[in-house]
């Protein structure tokens, strides 16, 4: 009876062990997930690798200028609105995770250049925006959907021309989005069709990196490493949803599949095109999220065109060919207004 009483506390606290390390784990994962302020360096070798253009001309500053909103029962937002001498089309730059909209200036004046008004704004926990956890997904949605509105009250914005360029996060925050008359179209660079699938890679490949110079046969448990990440993912969702009460995985494929279901209810639902554009060797965000992206669009009969390059940098496309990527956003703009 001592023995097997023994055995009981000895079993019960490998246990609660084994749960306290992976609540520390988890909530570590969540932490350094919503951290705000974080910001990518324009030094790094990230960056550079993107090939996103530099020291591009501006307007003039009495055609730029501040904004500030809040997203619905949310935070205060940061952003520019650099306005045409006329009304416009408009570009919405949705930005990235880490890589708020000072890095996205040159690229809104090239947009800028072919006469579109452009909104540039940093979303939750980036740049000058109130630093407050982010959610990589659908926490922003309230923010883009606050920028939207804060476009149709320029007096150069022309409604139905609204375009939205997202990159990364911001090209799934963009896709999140509910369906919207004055949205003209999405460009989607490198968007992710399931955030949690993108979150198991990283934590797997963090653990990798843990661990790579360890000896064997403690080298052996990269064998379970897959699994390790898909506990830690769950401790993180729950903890998400615990602290901010919604869910933490974004899953813009599955919002483009709901369209469907509307579709067959309500004939005048506006289905917005879309533009995907991806590397095909991807290292973040491999290219089949861009397959389910665009095979789910298809059968809910959203106009949807791709640009696929022979990139392994993610959003790597406009540096693979700068003249070719500026000149598919015009034709889509064009076409879509």
């Amino acid at each position: 009876m001592n023995l097997l009483l023994w055995l009981t506390v000895c079993v019960g606290a490998v246990i609660c062990a084994a749960l306290s390390a992976w609540f520390v784990i988890a909530r570590h994962f969540l932490m350094e997930l919503t951290r705000p302020g974080v910001t990518l360096s324009a030094d790094g070798p990230f960056w550079r690798e993107w090939g996103f253009p530099q020291g591009e001309a501006e307007p003039p500053p009495t055609l730029q200028r501040s904004v500030q909103f809040a997203a619905p029962g949310g935070p205060l937002l940061q952003g520019d609105f650099w306005a045409q001498p006329s009304p416009a089309p408009t570009v919405i730059l949705s930005h990235g995770f880490h890589v708020p909209r000072i890095h996205l200036r040159s690229v809104a004046a090239l947009e800028y250049r072919f006469g579109c008004n452009v909104l540039l704004f940093d979303y939750r926990g980036h740049g000058d925006s109130a630093s407050v956890p982010t959610s990589g997904g659908n926490a922003e949605v309230a923010d883009l959907t606050a920028a939207i509105d804060l476009v149709m009250q320029q007096p150069e914005t022309i409604a139905g021309k609204i375009f939205i360029h997202g990159f990364s996060m911001g090209a799934a925050v963009a896709l999140l989005l509910p369906t919207r008359d004055e949205i003209g179209g999405i460009i989607a660079d490198s968007a992710y069709a399931r955030l949690d699938v993108v979150l198991h890679q990283m934590i797997a490949q963090h653990l990798e990196q843990l661990t790579q110079r360890w000896h064997r046969p403690w080298r052996m448990i990269h064998t379970v490493f897959p699994l390790l990440a898909h506990l830690i993912l769950i401790g993180g969702r729950s903890l998400f949803r615990w602290r901010f009460h919604q869910a933490l995985i974004a899953r813009p494929v599955v919002s483009i599949q709901r369209l469907q279901a509307r579709l067959n209810h309500l004939s005048s639902v506006n289905t917005i095109p879309l533009l995907l554009i991806h590397a095909r060797h991807d290292p973040f965000v491999g290219l089949e999220h861009a397959h389910q992206i665009a095979a789910a669009a298809e059968r809910s009969k959203v106009p949807v065109n791709t640009y696929f390059v022979d990139s392994a940098i993610h959003c790597g496309a406009f540096g693979y060919n700068p003249n070719h990527y500026m000149k598919l956003l015009r034709h889509f703009i064009g076409l879509a207004v």
